[in-house]
């Protein structure tokens, strides 16, 4: 039994990223395009309509990129912010992650810290 829900959430069209999620080869539950919303991350209506997709309140999801600055749209959801990071970043504007990780292994261990 899979412990968690996983979705991709992109600034992509959306044919453009259920064409992205195929080729990923992994199972996604569900992608959600922020053009749907109208609007890009880090905004927070781009994450709100994710939530809203999800059908849960943003205080059960975690959003997790690849740079800290893509979760401070998520923050006032109340959702977690996780950073997958595969080298060491910079945050140019100081946006802070709740979680960080070097790699995709061990994420959803790391995921019940949030």
């Amino acid at each position: 039994m899979c412990r968690y829900q996983m979705s991709v959430f992109s600034n992509s069209d959306l044919q453009s990223l259920n064409n992205a999620v195929t080729r990923l080869g992994i199972p996604v539950d569900r992608a959600i395009s922020a053009e749907q919303a109208g609007y890009c991350k880090s905004d927070s209506g781009a994450y709100n309509h994710a939530i809203k997709e999800l059908g849960m309140p943003g205080a059960r999801a975690a959003y997790v990129a690849d740079h800290a600055w893509d979760i401070r749209g998520a923050g006032p959801l109340g959702m977690a912010g996780a950073c997958l990071y595969k080298i060491t970043l910079a945050d140019f504007d100081d946006s802070q992650a709740d979680l960080e990780v070097s790699g995709p292994a061990g994420l959803g261990d790391r995921l019940t810290e949030l």
